[in-house]
């Protein structure tokens, strides 16, 4: 795969390319999620996203994925906790652990949409996982939402509700 070819890729044919990435195309997909141009660096992520479902070549870019959740820009960190949340399933060396906090800060984001999605991946990880429940389910509890309108607010006690739920199984 090439810049190119991800340009002309759709989104029908995401799923299907995803199982086909060499090691060589995940490296570019990586570079590629800091690209400038939003539709590359979205597409780049939604092979990638599909790809850690099935596949453990994205773990090894750990380390990438978790100086995101620090990112200056919200959408680089988007991109680190729904990239974590899908490889904390190949997670054999105990490293989310290590960025739970960093991961956890991204749930109480200056950014509502990185809320929902740093919360929402916690519901991931415990559905590939089957661990973390009770360090996800304390931390959860401590989250204060009162920065957020009204609305999102409702929206983001209903995901913590639902991740609370997997927890609890």
């Amino acid at each position: 795969m090439n810049i190119e070819e991800l340009k002309t890729l759709s989104k029908d044919q995401i799923q299907v390319q995803a199982t086909q990435l060499t090691a060589a195309d995940v490296k570019l997909l990586i570079e590629t999620l800091s690209a400038k141009d939003d539709k590359l660096r979205y597409k780049a992520f939604l092979l990638l996203q599909a790809h850690s479902k099935e596949q453990p070549s994205v773990y090894s870019y750990w380390e990438v994925l978790k100086k995101k959740l620090g990112s200056e820009n919200s959408y680089q960190r988007s991109l680190g906790v729904m990239l974590i949340a899908e490889n904390a399933r190949w997670d054999k060396e105990g490293k989310f652990p290590r960025v739970m906090n960093q991961y956890m800060a991204c749930c109480n984001d200056e950014k509502f949409i990185t809320s929902r999605q740093a919360i929402q991946g916690l519901g991931t990880i415990i559905e590939s996982t089957g661990k973390y429940k009770d360090s996800i389910a304390k931390a959860l509890a401590g989250l204060q939402f009162t920065k957020y309108k009204e609305n999102q607010q409702k929206l983001l006690r209903k995901d913590v509700s639902n991740v609370l739920k997997l927890a609890n199984k």
